[in-house]
């Protein structure tokens, strides 16, 4: 009896043995360890899916709505840590056909209504299983959230039309992902550190992602994410050459903010033109590379809040090896550069072009490396107030700024007209003129009662406009210049005036004394009953000289004598005068009365201003 006991003893703890070593080995009873396949989804699919593996049972139980004691993910490898070596998609070779799971059966369950009614509004979340075929949700209604992390998605996934609560691919490899009119009442997360994946662990496409007319009802994450462009051809047309897309998120409406920020890396173009953003756009730590192409598109983006190329979280600074293109963009607050470098080769056309963009707050440029001669252009644009730096500002001809208008400078903005002036020349003018940028800069300085700063502005603007006009426009804009400031300074005209008066005073009274300024009788002779002369007065002959519309009777009586030569003392020094040369003189200031009197009311009326 007793050996019987130990033999039915022995039996009993071999089968427990068995037993226990199956639980171990198994890879995915972490989601429950307790749970048998008997479940109704598990039974209903195994009617139509034959021979299920164990990654495609822990999906299942997982999924199952009946399961009240899930756990938050179905592993579907050896271990449960996210962090283990053996959840990386990287490694896929070393995964066994256990961690298996038909995209057939992913489709089945979404679109097969018996199927999908078995299911936890939870949805299907999965980590660290091997999708195998095509994975098809087009033009699905999904009633339940989708979360397939740190997955290997060999084949495209098509999700044309698609409508989910929340579709999450954090961590994941795989193929292009067509997307147009995708609908997402939640999140979008194609890559972000979360806190079930350790950042050492990327999301990786290695086709193009395309999201085109796409609606996103939260945020949509592409952080810590890679995407490359495809050598195939693109979804929607032949492959363009001018911007080798990786990823397309066009004429889209996200509610929330889009992150392609934070160690987002791309090898190719990033096109997010004509879409519209409820929340802010980060791009802080993110790499953008598409060597002479464009390297990111938001031409014509709507962003409610904030444009980030800053590194507010962690991921580094901005980089772009490309053009980044923001024309005809519209930003609801702050467009804050700090921290980025614009790269490309001296050849290529590379750097910020934003021609156009309207920011309803400031334009902060700082701790900006533009590399091989990188181009800002600003032109057309409209801000509120420009932050930036002289350390940040590019090269010469690589700044365009015409019709770019601005309300006013940052507080640690240079501020001194010598330093804006040296800005604005920056942009090199080298087919016509462009006075919008002196005007705006005097408009600002106005605007803030630096009227002084506001005309030398205004006068540096009308230097460059006429040395178009060859040695002419030097002449007469040198006169203009220093007569009346090109008009922005008509008094200036009335010191000249007083300057010429005196010194025809002077000349004068040393031709009176050296006897050579002589009486103009007979002309002027007078009646025979009235034997006196009118007498020469030297200040007043000088002003009746200078003023053109002003009779003072002294030029009528007296004049200078071309043959007559007199002397004068000057500091004990006899010297001589020639009538004939203070007669030409006279002739001077004759006609610069009639200059100086002309452009002084012009200047005073504002007809030689160019403002």
């Amino acid at each position: 009896m007793m050996a019987r006991r130990r033999t039915r003893l022995a039996w009993m703890q071999g089968l427990a043995a068995l037993i226990i070593a199956a639980v171990v080995a198994s890879p995915c009873l972490a989601a429950q360890p307790t749970q048998t396949d008997s479940t109704p989804l598990i039974k209903l699919a195994a009617s139509k899916f034959h021979s299920l593996t164990e990654a495609e049972r822990a999906m299942l139980r997982f999924s199952d709505v009946e399961n009240t004691h899930r756990g938050e993910w179905a592993f579907c490898g050896p271990n449960t840590a996210p962090s283990d070596p053996s959840n990386d998609p990287k490694d896929v070779r070393n995964w066994t056909h256990e961690r298996d799971i038909r995209a057939s059966l992913i489709r089945w369950l979404t679109a097969y209504r018996a199927a999908s009614d078995l299911i936890d509004p939870k949805g299907i979340r999965i980590l660290g299983a091997r999708i195998v075929g095509p994975l098809d949700l087009s033009h699905v209604r999904v009633p339940f959230s989708i979360s397939m992390v740190q997955c290997s998605i060999a084949e495209p996934i098509n999700i044309d039309s698609t409508e989910i609560p929340h579709l999450d691919l954090d961590g994941s490899n795989t193929a292009g992902i067509y997307a147009p009119n995708l609908n997402v009442a939640g999140e979008l997360d194609l890559g972000f550190d979360n806190i079930m994946r350790p950042s050492h662990i990327d999301m990786v496409a290695s086709g193009e992602v395309y999201l085109d007319a796409a609606k996103v009802g939260g945020e949509v994450h592409f952080g810590e994410s890679h995407f490359q462009r495809t050598r195939a051809e693109p979804w929607d047309q032949p492959q363009d050459e001018g911007l080798r897309r990786a990823v397309v998120v066009t004429n889209s409406q996200i509610r929330g903010s889009l992150f392609l920020c934070c160690g987002f890396e791309s090898d190719g173009g990033v096109d997010l033109s004509g879409t519209t953003v409820g929340g802010s756009l980060f791009l802080g730590g993110g790499h953008f590379h598409n060597p002479d192409r464009i390297a990111l598109n938001a031409t014509g983006v709507g962003i409610s809040n904030f444009v980030y190329l800053v590194n507010v979280i962690d991921g580094g600074d901005f980089e772009s090896d490309g053009a980044v293109e923001f024309d005809d963009a519209h930003v609801g607050g702050v467009f804050a550069v700090d921290g980025a470098r614009f790269d490309g080769r001296p050849t290529e056309r590379h750097g910020l072009f934003a021609e156009g963009i309207v920011v309803n707050s400031a334009l902060i440029w700082r701790r900006v490396t533009l590399a091989n001669g990188a181009t800002m252009d600003v032109s057309g644009a409209k801000v509120r107030t420009l932050v930036d730096e002289r350390k940040s500002w590019p090269q010469s001809g690589k700044l365009l700024i015409d019709d770019f208008t601005y309300d006013g400078f940052g507080p640690d903005s240079p501020w001194d007209v010598r330093s804006r002036l040296e800005w604005i020349r920056l942009d090199t003018f080298k087919i016509s003129y462009h006075p919008q940028p002196y005007r705006q800069l005097a408009t600002v300085y106005r605007e803030f009662g630096l009227e002084s700063f506001a005309t030398q502005v205004s006068v540096a603007g009308e230097d460059e406009r006429y040395k178009l006009y060859g040695w002419p426009g030097w002449l007469w804009g040198g006169f203009l210049k220093y007569t009346i400031a090109y008009g922005h300074r008509p008094l200036l005209a009335l010191f000249w005036s007083l300057a010429v008066v005196l010194l025809g005073w002077l000349l004068v009274s040393v031709g009176s004394s050296a006897g050579v300024m002589c009486e103009t009788w007979p002309e002027s002779k007078p009646l025979e009953a009235r034997k006196s002369y009118e007498r020469l007065s030297p200040f007043l002959y000088s002003l009746d000289v200078f003023l053109p519309f002003v009779n003072l009777h002294q030029e009528r009586y007296w004049w200078a004598d071309a043959d007559a030569i007199g002397q004068f003392a000057i500091l004990g020094r006899r010297m001589h005068i020639s009538g004939r040369v203070l007669r030409r003189y006279l002739w001077l200031q004759i006609i610069a009365g009639w200059l100086l009197s002309a452009i002084f009311i012009a200047g005073i009326t504002g007809l030689i201003r160019n403002d």
